[in-house]
């Protein structure tokens, strides 16, 4: 009648064991109170005889509260146990004596230990003996001092040192005296390993940043705020690093730039253009700058490197002023290229007409007055003639050569063993005298005149210089560094070296005109247009052992650049 239900097998089984005569316990035990409320009690009991019957004197004492304050502190401890446990730290109270009252299991499994042994024991148990003490030391101090300490320390976990970080708090009892020390710590090797890391990293990118040869600022793509700089941007800046950093980027350097700089994927160029930068002393400087996107530890940023473009601009104008005046020299040339064209027909024109007069009347008297002339008067007459045929071969020599670069014809393919023959029968060497090919010449593309007056200006000079009874011209042609060159050889009397350069001068001739007749504009011709064309001409000789003319020619397409042709115009 007094007992929950669930209770009586208990009630029952504590009574018959005190009828057996074994020790009767004092439980704690439910009841019912006449309104069916329950309460906790604690009962004991004896046997005794009353009236001739063995009876059970009880008594209980109500422990309810008592009860209910145990069964709340049960509660908090268990929460207390579970949240201790939940803590990735590890969490450990010693008493004022330093010694472990308890600790979670993170803090346990490190010691290699279960949580319910680490009571009564000491740092002495598991660490070497100097870190003990400075644990010991480090908790005295906490609870003499009576404030939490934060602390980053070595420690031993399993046979290896390791970084932690530990936070020690005085714990205080009811009276507010201070009765351990409760400590929470936690593994921090991976975090210091990092950040030694990235200590490293900036080291080294500071390194790289100050060698650079251009100024360089870091800009938060989000804020566009500069965050860091390089020395050679102060520099061009004229400002302080610590006077730049934090500043809006587009406002401060390029106050110009109306926009933002474009977002764009990572590691691509964003932006590169001239700008203008503003000074700290407010002159400005024209920059090239580059702007790259990047990103560092989950943010973006762009890097921009810029360089003092101040002395290119200088060039830029100076060129452009230059260019200006080319252009006005160019259309005064073109004039005095009309003025000189006009003159070149006019010499031919005016200069042939009274050649053509003394010759007509020279071979008149010669036939006229041909009984009355000795043969001295001949000889004189004779040599008249050959002067006056000298003179118009010299006012044609000066006119092909005004017009090589000047007067242009379309470039053909031209197959030179054909050439080459053609331009032997126009020599017309004498019998003695042999023109031979020694190997097959190239096909190529130029003009048809031009390379025409080269090879019958060279074999022209063979002949007409051979000495020797038996003469023999070669010519030869073969591919050098994409250039083909050739070559006309000769036996003749040679050339002293002193005047392998002369020969190649405007009238320049070593034999005496009256001699051998030149007007010594054919090399000058030749070199001039092989010159044109990006090739070169020279001479190799002995004297008495005959000449080798070279000259060379590019094997791909030449186009005679305008600049050229104005430059062989004024030549």
């Amino acid at each position: 009648d007094i007992h929950p239900k669930e209770f009586l097998d208990h009630v029952l089984a504590e009574f018959e064991a005190q009828v057996r005569g074994e020790k009767l316990l004092s439980p704690d035990l439910p009841c019912l109170r006449k309104d069916g409320t329950l309460f906790y009690a604690n009962i004991s009991g004896i046997l005794m005889v009353l009236d001739g019957r063995k009876c059970n004197v009880g008594f209980f004492t109500d422990i309810t509260e008592r009860k209910h304050a145990e069964e709340a502190l049960q509660a908090s401890e268990s929460k207390y146990r579970t949240l201790l446990e939940s803590l990735p730290q590890k969490i450990f109270l010693k008493d004022r004596n330093s010694v472990y009252l308890s600790c979670n299991d993170h803090y346990a499994r490190d010691l290699k230990i279960e949580a319910e042994q680490i009571a009564g024991r000491t740092d002495y148990d598991f660490h070497p003996k100097e870190l003990a003490e400075k644990y010991r030391a480090d908790d005295q101090r906490i609870m003499q001092s009576g404030q939490a300490e934060n602390i980053e320390e070595k420690y031993i976990l399993y046979g290896q040192e390791v970084s932690v970080q530990t936070v020690k708090t005085p714990v205080k009892d009811e009276h507010g005296n201070v009765s351990g020390v409760l400590g929470i710590f936690w593994d921090i090797t991976e975090r210091k390993k990092a950040e030694t890391a990235l200590k490293e990293s900036e080291q080294r990118l500071s390194i790289v940043l100050n060698s650079i040869l251009t100024g360089v600022v870091i800009v938060d793509a989000q804020t566009h705020e500069i965050v860091d700089c390089n020395p050679l941007a102060t520099e061009l800046i004229g400002l302080a690093r610590e006077e730049i950093i934090g500043k809006l980027c587009h406002k401060f350097i390029c106050p110009a730039e109306k926009r933002k700089c474009p977002i764009s994927d990572l590691g691509q160029i964003v932006d590169k253009s001239e700008r203008v930068l503003i000074r700290g002393d407010g002159k400005e400087m024209p920059i090239l700058k580059t702007v790259t996107s990047t990103s560092w530890q989950g943010r973006e940023y762009f890097v921009e490197s810029f360089v003092d473009i101040t002395e290119r601009k200088q060039a830029e104008k100076a060129l452009e002023k230059l260019n200006k005046d080319l252009e006005l020299a160019v259309l005064n040339l073109g004039r005095s290229n009309k003025e000189l064209q006009d003159f070149a027909y006019v010499v031919s024109h005016d200069l042939k007409a009274p050649l053509r007069g003394i010759k007509t009347l020279a071979q008149w008297i010669t036939t006229d007055y041909a009984e009355r002339l000795d043969q001295n008067g001949k000889e004189q007459m004779n040599l008249l003639l050959s002067r006056v045929d000298r003179m118009h071969n010299l006012i044609d020599g000066i006119l092909q050569y005004s017009r090589v670069g000047r007067v242009k014809e379309n470039k053909v393919q031209i197959n030179l063993n054909e050439l080459v023959s053609e331009v032997t029968d126009m020599v017309a060497p004498p019998e003695n005298i042999s023109i031979t090919v020694e190997n097959e010449l190239p096909v190529i593309e130029f003009e048809r005149t031009r390379i025409t007056q080269v090879f019958q200006n060279l074999l022209s000079n063979a002949v007409k210089f051979m000495d020797k009874p038996e003469g023999q011209v070669k010519i030869g042609c073969v591919e050098e560094d994409g250039f083909w060159k050739f070559t006309v050889a000769d036996n003749g009397p040679g050339i002293e070296e002193k005047y392998f350069e002369k020969i190649f001068e405007m009238f320049q001739t070593l034999a005496p005109r009256d001699d051998v007749e030149s007007t010594g504009v054919g090399l000058t011709v030749a070199k001039k247009i092989v010159e044109l064309y990006g090739g070169r001409i020279w001479v190799e000789s002995k004297v008495g052992e005959g000449s080798t003319f070279f000259f060379t020619l590019p094997k791909q397409k030449t186009e005679v650049k305008d600049a050229q042709l104005q430059a062989s115009i004024v030549g």
